[in-house]
């Protein structure tokens, strides 16, 4: 709780492409699939995945207070909270049926790298972002304000 939400953002968001790519593992790594390596890269992205995860509803009330004077309503703060927690089933659908589009057509390692790729796009507008709206919150000089979830 000590460190800046962006930070583990864009830590994440470098971080998880190059696991998903080991899943499989893609081909050209030259690595055999096994039942530890695919336990361990699975374990990693249980670490990693939450990492990325749950600094985002701080950005998010970050940014609707930089943009709104410093100040929330609640119905911001439900809607915020709201949109928030629809995004993980939103991206557990999204994730299976692409997997399994993707599956039809490729081997299991190429399926799990291909995703890998397609996680590296969203991985830099995760990373663009978070540098927008660090610019975006210094235009609009509004103090750090500490928040009872997390102190700079």
């Amino acid at each position: 709780d000590r460190f800046n939400p962006y930070f583990f953002v864009v830590f994440s968001a470098m971080i998880l492409p190059f696991l998903y790519m080991f899943i499989g593992p893609l081909p050209f790594f030259g690595i055999a699939t096994s039942k530890l390596q695919l336990l361990l890269v699975l374990a990693l992205l249980g670490f990693f995945v939450p990492m990325g995860c749950t600094p985002i509803l701080l950005i998010m009330i970050e940014v609707y207070k930089a943009r709104n004077g410093g100040h929330m309503s609640i119905s911001a703060s439900n809607t915020i909270v709201s949109l928030y927690c629809s995004c993980f089933p939103l991206g557990a659908v999204i994730g299976s049926f692409s997997a399994g589009i993707v599956s039809l057509y490729a081997p299991f390692e190429l399926s799990t790298g291909v995703l890998g790729i397609i996680f590296l796009l969203e991985s830099t507008f995760s990373i663009v972002y978070c540098w927008r709206v660090v610019k975006m919150k210094e235009h609009a000089k509004i103090s750090n304000e500490e928040t009872p979830l997390l102190r700079y």
